[in-house]
């Protein structure tokens, strides 16, 4: 064999081998999930899609899903300080390029939008494959905006992904869809589709960022504390607000300030989004009054930036707790409102009932202290007349009565009770012991139900004289 042949093999070789190794790699860069970050001991990221603004994940990690539908790409990125992005997939999108405007037109809208369900293969059709979630296409902007179609979903299949094959729905192969089920939180872990990703570092996004935020805030503190007219300046005046809710929510935040119940309503867990010019916040609203919180909903606003100033174009709740159907219509933050300020109002009138039933029993007052009861009260095998009977003969038996109470803690809920350590003083007897009484409403008015000593009668120095919670309530007569 001749030297020039002899270089011939030797230069197929070289490239045979380039062309498998190159091969290879656009192999695993475009078909393969990317899993690698797992393994990446620094997996964070200095750029990131220019859709994600801002996220609080409040001691935990926040998950946001993002969908290139021109390189056919879905992809996860975690923040718990810094972003990392953990996966990425095969999909495949609307057959048909560009972003969706009506029903049947086999395209993927484009958006942030949030998951509104769950269903797994027992209850979904061989097409959805293991896992599938409903989007919340078309939301509030959309639907001014004119966008029209439904049933837009994430889901798995059973059948190859290939690209741009879909009816509007984003679909995953089933082992994908079921790696990412981990990270979905229902009506909080957006998804944002865009046809091509644009990457920006981290810092670029601050100022805009740190703005909106400054924004978001002083639109809370004019719902804590502003008038109308101050509130409705925060909106776009093309966007037709319902703020009907608005007189109700005064008259709570008047009856708490006037009853001496501060209150505030927090922000928590925020995370601010983007798609084109528009942004979006989302958001768990948290309604807090005399040490008790109480979640009223998850927040989501749409915002416009132009001329360098934000302006609302969209407020709705994504989510707010089931409630009774009567309470159904009620604006999520008055409802909150409402329920604390009732909760403050149940307290306090029991807390007076409470003292009325000790200066009662203190000054053995028979006729006031039988009014404290239920109807149908009983103490084991007592009725309500001979309750008041036994209490009748002590009282003729000791020439005085003396109970006071410390840690009164009352609990305002479907069962309505208060518990507390009772001293118990009088001529002939004295002791120390935890009660609970139990109330029920008779004829407008919190009335005792039960009564039961939960921790059995005790020397006074066996107690300790420490209060934990709420009042303090003495009575006497000698």
């Amino acid at each position: 064999m001749n030297n020039r042949l002899k270089a011939n093999i030797l230069i197929c070789i070289v490239y045979l081998k380039s062309y498998i190794v190159v091969s290879l790699l656009f192999y695993f860069i475009f078909n393969v999930p990317s899993v690698l970050a797992f393994n990446n001991p620094d997996p964070a990221v200095n750029n990131i899609p220019n859709v994600l603004i801002s996220f609080d994940p409040d001691n935990e990690i926040e998950y946001a899903i993002v969908v290139e539908k021109m390189t056919q790409k879905l992809f996860l990125y975690a923040f718990d300080g810094t972003f990392q992005l953990l996966f990425s997939f095969k999909c495949a999108t609307g057959e048909v390029p560009g972003a969706k405007l009506r029903s049947g037109d086999r395209k993927t809208p484009e958006g942030v939008y949030f998951f509104l369900n769950e269903y797994i293969d027992e209850n979904l059709d061989p097409i959805y494959g293991t896992r599938a979630y409903p989007m919340d296409y078309p939301h509030i902007f959309d639907q001014v905006a004119g966008l029209k179609g439904y049933s837009i979903w994430l889901h798995g299949t059973n059948r190859p992904i290939i690209a741009r094959s879909s009816n509007g729905c984003i679909a995953l192969a089933n082992n994908d869809i079921n790696k990412l089920s981990k990270y979905i939180t229902l009506n909080r872990t957006p998804i944002i589709i865009v046809d091509k990703i644009k990457l920006v570092s981290v810092n670029s996004i601050n100022r805009i960022k740190n703005n909106l935020l400054k924004f978001i805030n002083q639109w809370n503190q004019t719902l804590e504390k502003g008038t109308f007219k101050e509130f409705i300046k925060y909106y776009d005046s093309e966007y037709s607000i319902d703020l009907s809710w608005w007189p109700e929510w005064d008259n709570v935040r008047t009856g708490l300030t006037k009853s001496k119940h501060p209150f505030s309503v927090e922000i928590k867990k925020i995370s601010i989004l983007k798609n084109n010019k528009i942004y979006v916040a989302v958001f768990d609203q948290v309604f807090k009054s005399s040490g008790r919180n109480q979640y009223t909903g998850t927040k989501k606003l749409f915002f416009s930036h132009w001329g360098g100033k934000f302006r609302i174009i969209g407020d709705v709740y994504q989510y707010f707790p089931v409630r009774e159907k009567e309470d159904i219509d009620i604006y999520p933050v008055v409802f909150a409102g409402k329920h604390q300020w009732d909760m403050l109002t149940v307290e306090n009138e029991i807390a007076m009932l409470i003292d009325r039933w000790l200066k009662a029993w203190s000054s053995r007052d028979i006729d006031t202290y039988g009014s404290c009861y239920a109807s149908d009260f009983r103490f084991k095998k007592m009725g309500l007349p001979e309750w008041l009977e036994y209490k009748k003969n002590l009282n003729q038996k000791y020439s005085y009565i003396h109970v006071s109470i410390d840690n009164l803690i009352i609990k305002i809920g479907k069962t309505n009770k208060a518990t507390f350590v009772q001293h118990y003083k009088s001529s002939n007897y004295e002791s120390v012991g935890v009660k609970e009484l139990i109330f029920k409403r008779e004829v407008e008015q919190w009335k005792i139900y039960r009564e039961t000593s939960i921790g059995p009668p005790r020397e006074p120095e066996n107690i300790l004289s420490n209060s934990i919670d709420t009042k303090h309530a003495s009575a006497t007569e000698k």
